[in-house]
């Protein structure tokens, strides 16, 4: 009996239902429950019950294929392009950073100076990210080559915005090729900074902006007084609300320079207004060149590399004021002045007769001249004869201590001696 049921589950495990005979085997119990269900129960459509099971077995699938496929579009639109705006040539989110940051930026520039302004701001980006892969020893010819080449295409982009501007708004172009310049300007200014240093050089980067300043030919500056005035008191606003925002990033000392030029820009702006009357071409040409400081001043604030290679004389150097000028012109003269007096101290100590002593004593009296014609100059107002004869009186200053020095003369403030003497 016992070898019989071993037997049977033997061929039992042996037998199998084809895919057809248990399909018809499932429809038989279906129906079978339907028509005979348990006492008390209600019927039930298990044919409905078994497709919405088979249903609910889908659902799990598709909200988690729904959850990754929204985990994707956030990690696609979101976090990589996060990520990639600290990216630097070189690095694998870099086509991220310029190839869908920066034109899904510029797609909603409308305007065209706006895309000029955006443009220029990209080559100022490829600047500064050639100056982090300088001083992290990784700007590889490949890589600086890579930056010329971008800049040439944002300065390139920029020109072509302003030639479409042109045809139907000159002003408004003149005003584009402003802020370009300024901007070249300031770069080319960081650059050569940068270039002093070897160890550092871009000649490549530094070509790049040189040829892009040289095809930018402000040949066509005719602009409307009334619209560069609005754009200049503009970009004079925005500066003084940089200014009033950067706190601690920038000295004491930065923000007073900053703000003295400011000043400047204004008191140029008031004094273009009175000259507008009798030459306007002059009072536009005035308030284009404030308009262009106020830039790079604005460059300088809002860009750290530039405040780290540059300072704010270098970009925009100081217009001294009537009395600052008059102050200058003493300060030279009086420096002169006590040199010489102690020469004039050491001529009694020499023979009369002697050629050395002629030919001191001669351009001594000629100092005296040139001394006198300054004085002159400055009491009548004329500051730049002033300014100019102050220059010859330090010249010809130098130029007896050299004599003297070369005599054997030591010359102090505590007296002086020919060495032969001593």
């Amino acid at each position: 009996m016992k070898q019989f049921a071993q037997q049977l589950k033997k061929r039992s495990e042996s037998v199998k239902m084809t895919m057809e005979e248990r399909s018809q085997l499932r429809e038989r119990v279906l129906s079978f429950m339907e028509y005979h269900p348990l006492p008390g129960s209600q019927a039930v459509d298990l044919r409905s019950l078994a497709v919405s099971r088979s249903r609910s077995m889908q659902i799990p699938n598709a909200w988690l294929w729904g959850r990754l496929a929204g985990g994707f579009a956030v990690l696609m639109l979101i976090v990589l392009p996060t990520l990639a705006e600290d990216a630097l040539p070189g690095d694998t989110l870099y086509p991220i950073k310029v190839r869908f940051n920066e034109e899904l930026k510029g797609a909603f520039n409308s305007s065209p100076y706006a895309k000029i302004e955006w443009e220029t701001e990209r080559m100022e980006r490829r600047l500064a990210e050639a100056q982090v892969l300088a001083e992290a020893g990784r700007l590889t010819p490949e890589a600086e080559a890579e930056v010329a080449n971008a800049i040439k295409q944002h300065s390139d982009a920029a020109k072509s915005n302003i030639e479409a501007i042109r045809v139907s708004d000159n002003d408004e172009a003149v005003m584009a090729e402003i802020a370009l310049s300024s901007a070249l300007e300031v770069s080319a200014e960081v650059l050569t900074s940068r270039n002093l240093d070897s160890a550092s050089s871009t000649p490549l980067l530094s070509g790049a902006v040189s040829e892009a300043r040289a095809s930018l030919a402000l040949t066509n500056n005719e602009v409307s007084y009334d619209k560069i005035f609005s754009r200049l008191e503009t970009e004079t606003t925005r500066a003084h609300e940089y200014l009033g925002t950067l706190g601690q990033t920038i000295t004491t000392s930065e923000k007073g320079d900053i703000d003295r030029r400011l000043r400047d820009i204004k008191t140029k702006t008031e004094a273009a207004a009175i000259m507008k009357e009798t030459d306007q071409s002059a009072a536009v040409k005035q308030l284009a060149e404030a308009l262009g400081s106020t830039r790079k001043l604005i460059s300088f604030m809002t860009n750290l590399e530039v405040r780290r290679n540059v300072t704010v004389e270098e970009l925009v150097p100081l217009a001294p004021t009537e009395e600052e000028r008059k102050e200058t012109i003493k300060t030279k003269m009086a420096d002169a002045s006590n040199w010489v007096a102690l020469v004039e101290r050491e001529l009694s100590t020499m023979s009369t007769s002697s050629n050395d002593y002629l030919a001191v004593s001669d351009t001594v009296a000629r100092y005296r001249e040139l001394e006198s014609e300054a004085t002159k100059a400055l009491e009548s107002e004329d500051l730049e004869g002033a300014e100019v004869t102050a220059g010859f009186l330090l010249e010809l200053s130098q130029a007896l201590r050299d004599t003297m020095d070369g005599l054997g003369f030591t010359l102090d403030e505590t007296g002086a001696e020919p060495e032969s003497m001593q």
